[in-house]
C-alpha cells in the first residue's frame, strides 16, 4: 500500500506493553511449561527454541568482542542512546541476557554480537561512523520500535553539495524540492526492518554490517523453494523481479542486496544531522535496501519514487512485491492473502471469506512465534458498513470508496474475559516508539491483504482463491 494514514484516534496506546514483554521472556527464562504466546502475550522475538537460547558468554573470543564493544562506546559519545538517554552497556546486558547477543539465528549463521564486532574492526563505507551504527543497532535491538519511516530534512547547505553531483537526476537538479520527503511511501520496508529486528535479531546486525560496509551489500543465500515450490516459477520470479545474482544452482541462489546511490548520500545526512524522531543511518539503508529488492531495483531514495513493472504508482510496494521481499528475507515460502473484494473503482464491495477465518489465521501464525506485516486501508464511508460482512455483496457491505492505506506490523494479541481479542501491534509511521493495541473488530474489517508461512494457511487457500476469482 502507498498513501497512509495516522490512526492515533482509533489506537488505544499502552504503556504495559513493554511490561507484558518483559514478562514473557522472564516466563520462559523460568522454564515455564506454558509457551507465552498461549496465554496471548508478547515475546520480543522467536523463543520458541529455549534449550539453545544462550544468555552467558561462554568463550574467550566472545569475551574479548563484547569487552572491545563496551570500551570503544563508552569511550565515545555514544556511551548513553541518543535515542533515550539510556547507558548503552544496560542495553547491551538486556540483549545478552535476553538472548539477543548471542543469537545465530542468521543467513550465514553469524551471532548478533560478531556482527556488532565486525562493524567495529571492519571498514566502514565513506561518511559513516561506525559507532554510532553500532550505538544505533543496539537501540533498535534493544526497542524495534523506534524504526520509522520519517525521512528528515535535508540542509539546504547540503542541498547544495548534492545538486553538485554528477550523477544526480536532472530532474532533482531543476527542482530540489524533490528531496523534501514529507510523507514516505517506505511502510512496507519499515515494517520488515521492523519484523527482522524484533524476530531475527542476528540477521538484522548482519544485514547492518554488510550495508554500511565498503562493499555497500547483502549477501543472501535463499532457497529456491523459498520463493516456489515450483522450482520453475521460482526462477521466473529471480528473472521478473531482476534480482542480482552471484551465484546458482537449482537449490540455491545467492542474492547480492544493495541501498540505491542516494541512500548513501542521505545516510551520510543523517550521520551528521540526525534529529529525534527521524530514521537513523540504518534506517536509511535497511529501508532503501528492501526497497530496491522489491521494486526491481528502481528506487531512488533522494525523492522516495520507485519505478519497476508492478506498479503504476511512483510511492512505495505492492502486495506482490512486498511477498517476495519477506520471501527473501525470512527464507521461507510466504503466500498472501487479499481479504478484501475491491472493484475497479477503488470501492470496496465486500470480503473473501468471514472475519473469524482472518482472526484464526493472524493468531495461528502469532502462536507459531511470527509477526504478521498486514495492509489495510480506510474507506470513505464505515458506519454499519463493516459489522458481520457476508463474503457476497449485500446492502449491509455497499460500495466504500478507498480513501488511504497502510503497512504496520501485528506482533501479539491478547484475549479478555469476554473473549474479546485485541491485537499488539507496531507502526513505523505513528511517531510513537512504542507498540499500539487495536481490537480484532476494529482491525480486522480494514485489513486487504496479509502475507503467512504457508503451512498456516494452505488448508484455506483454495477457498480463498475462489472466492476471489468470483469477485
Amino acid at each position: 500500500m502507498v498513501q497512509q494514514v495516522n490512526l492515533s484516534k482509533y489506537v488505544t496506546k499502552t504503556s504495559q506493553v513493554q511490561k507484558r514483554t518483559d514478562e514473557a521472556v522472564l516466563a520462559v527464562h523460568a522454564n515455564k511449561t506454558k509457551s507465552p504466546y498461549e496465554k496471548g502475550c508478547l515475546l520480543p522475538y522467536n523463543l520458541a527454541n529455549v534449550v539453545q537460547m544462550r544468555t552467558n558468554l561462554q568463550t574467550e573470543k566472545e569475551n574479548k568482542m563484547y569487552l572491545e564493544l563496551l570500551n570503544a562506546l563508552n569511550g565515545s559519545d555514544y556511551r548513553k542512546s541518543q535515542q533515550d538517554g539510556v547507558l548503552i552497556s544496560k542495553k547491551m546486558d538486556n540483549l545478552l541476557k535476553s538472548g539477543k547477543l548471542l543469537s545465530r539465528e542468521s543467513n550465514d549463521g553469524s551471532t548478533t554480537l560478531e556482527n556488532l564486532y565486525n562493524i567495529l574492526n571492519s571498514p566502514r563505507c565513506s561518511g559513516l561512523d561506525s559507532l554510532k551504527i553500532i550505538a544505533q543497532t543496539i537501540d533498535v535491538l534493544y526497542n524495534p520500535s523506534i524504526v520509522t519511516q520519517n525521512f528528515g530534512d535535508i540542509p539546504d547547505s547540503v542541498k547544495s553539495e548534492v545538486l553538485q553531483k554528477t550523477d544526480i537526476d536532472p530532474e532533482i537538479q531543476a527542482n530540489p524540492s524533490l528531496m523534501n520527503v514529507e510523507g514516505s511511501g517506505t511502510c512496507v520496508a519499515a515494517s520488515v526492518e521492523f519484523h527482522m529486528a524484533n524476530k531475527h535479531p542476528a540477521e538484522f546486525a548482519r544485514w547492518i554490517s554488510g550495508l554500511t560496509s565498503k562493499n555497500q551489500e547483502v549477501i543472501q543465500k535463499v532457497r529456491l523453494e523459498a520463493l516456489s515450490k515450483n522450482i520453475l516459477d521460482a526462477v521466473t520470479f529471480l528473472e521478473i523481479f531482476e534480482a542480482k545474482q552471484k551465484n546458482f544452482n537449482f537449490e540455491y541462489t545467492t542474492l547480492s542486496i544493495k541501498p540505491d546511490d542516494g541512500a548513501y548520500i542521505r545516510a551520510q545526512v543523517q550521520n551528521k544531522f540526525w534529529d529525534k524522531g527521524e530514521r537513523t543511518i540504518i534506517d536509511v539503508l535497511m529501508q532503501s535496501a528492501l526497497m530496491q529488492l522489491g521494486s526491481q531495483g528502481s528506487y531512488n531514495s533522494l525523492t522516495d519514487i520507485r519505478a519497476g513493472k508492478f506498479s503504476a504508482n511512483p510511492q512505495g510496494l505492492v502486495e506482490t512485491e512486498k511477498t517476495f521481499i519477506e520471501s527473501v528475507v525470512e527464507n521461507n515460502e510466504k503466500l498472501s492473502i487479499r481479504y478484501q473484494k475491491v472493484d475497479d473503482n477503488q470501492n470496496l464491495v465486500g470480503w473473501v471469506s468471514d472475519f473469524d477465518k482472518y482472526k484464526k489465521h493472524i493468531i495461528d501464525t502469532l502462536n507459531a512465534g511470527e509477526d504478521v506485516i498486514i495492509g489495510y486501508v480506510l474507506t470513505n464511508e464505515t458506519s454499519g458498513k463493516t459489522k458481520n460482512p457476508s463474503y457476497v455483496n449485500t446492502p449491509d457491505n455497499a460500495p466504500n470508496k478507498i480513501i488511504n492505506g497502510h503497512e504496520i506490523t501485528i506482533v501479539g494479541y491478547k484475549t479478555d474475559k469476554n473473549g474479546k481479542v485485541t491485537f499488539i501491534c507496531n507502526d513505523t509511521d505513528d511517531d510513537k516508539s512504542q507498540l499500539i493495541e487495536y481490537t480484532a473488530d476494529f482491525l480486522i474489517p480494514k485489513i486487504h491483504h496479509a502475507a503467512y508461512p504457508v503451512s498456516i494457511v494452505e488448508d484455506d487457500l483454495a477457498l480463498i482463491e475462489a472466492q476471489q476469482t468470483a469477485a
